[in-house]
């Protein structure tokens, strides 16, 4: 009898302690229960805050690397909105995605329409992969780091999420495409600040897509080559004087470009540039009209 009760007390403990610590719940759901080979598919991860106000998210996702392969995150209806971490593999484990972001002025879930007592999960990501081989594909992570909206940042966290799907053993070559038709937008400016890259000139971007995400942003300085960049960069022409163009593009391949005209030159370097020129031209009189002379 005695361990009976013991038991009881410890379970019900153990079920306190774990509501209080795992205060919200993320969940995946996936666009297929079953695939065949070289099929794409996708997987949401849904976030019910359980009526907690939350502003920040930090987590992974791990899947069987030899079974899928990871194609892209689109992150275009996430309820985050600042990514401090972009979805994207992990530079150690190749079958790992980390991400972390922001929900400006936090969130507490969406109502139901059809039942306001409730709220509804939201997205947080869409992950794509791709099938590559029959078998069993496991997808998991570790406990999710969640940050209240009090003040103070507060840390919670979520449990773990697990599922597989199978992959069957037929070929059935399929690419997983967002039919939503939207152009990205970008805001950008050049900063400078002891704080980003010892004080040098850094362009900070926001691009986003509200429907499908974005791929890719490219810069080009002057007449350099395009090159892929990620928020904060900094300028590799220090001295302003090359135009800038950035592009944004998103998962539908619509894009939008952006130039940020360079800094003129000011009128002391003109001036300057006027001194050196008569003291040249100067010198060059001079040692001519010697050289006549002696030749003379």
């Amino acid at each position: 009898m005695r361990k009976i009760i013991i038991f009881t007390i410890f379970f019900i403990l153990n079920l306190f302690i774990t509501n209080k610590i795992f205060a919200a719940t993320l969940t995946l759901v996936s666009s297929k229960e079953s695939l065949g080979v070289g099929e794409q598919f996708y997987m949401d991860l849904m976030l019910d805050p359980e009526g907690k106000s939350l502003n920040a998210i930090e987590g992974n996702i791990s899947f069987s690397s030899d079974y899928v392969s990871f194609v892209r995150a689109e992150e275009g209806k996430s309820i985050v909105s600042l990514w401090v971490e972009k979805p994207k593999l992990n530079n150690i484990n190749d079958n790992s995605i980390n991400f972390s972001g922001i929900i400006p002025n936090g969130f507490s879930g969406v109502i139901d329409p059809f039942n306001p007592k409730y709220k509804l999960s939201v997205l947080v990501l869409r992950f794509v992969f791709e099938a590559k081989k029959p078998g069993i594909a496991n997808f998991s992570s570790l406990p999710f780091s969640l940050y209240l909206n009090d003040g103070l940042g507060t840390e919670i966290k979520a449990l773990p999420v697990n599922m597989s799907l199978n992959i069957d053993n037929f070929v059935f070559h399929y690419t997983y495409e967002n039919k939503n038709e939207s152009i990205p937008t970008l805001e950008a400016h050049v900063v400078r600040t002891p704080n980003i890259f010892n004080n040098k000139y850094t362009i900070i971007f926001d691009a986003r897509d509200k429907e499908v995400g974005i791929k890719s942003v490219f810069i080009k300085e002057g007449n350099s080559e395009w090159k892929e960049i990620e928020s904060p960069y900094k300028l590799e022409d220090q001295s302003r004087h090359s135009d800038i163009t950035l592009q944004a593009i998103n998962f539908s391949e619509a894009s939008i470009i952006m130039k940020i005209d360079k800094v003129p030159y000011s009128i002391k370097f003109y001036i300057q540039i006027i001194i050196i020129i008569l003291i040249v031209t100067i010198s060059s009189i001079i040692l001519i009209r010697k050289r006549y002379l002696k030749d003379k």
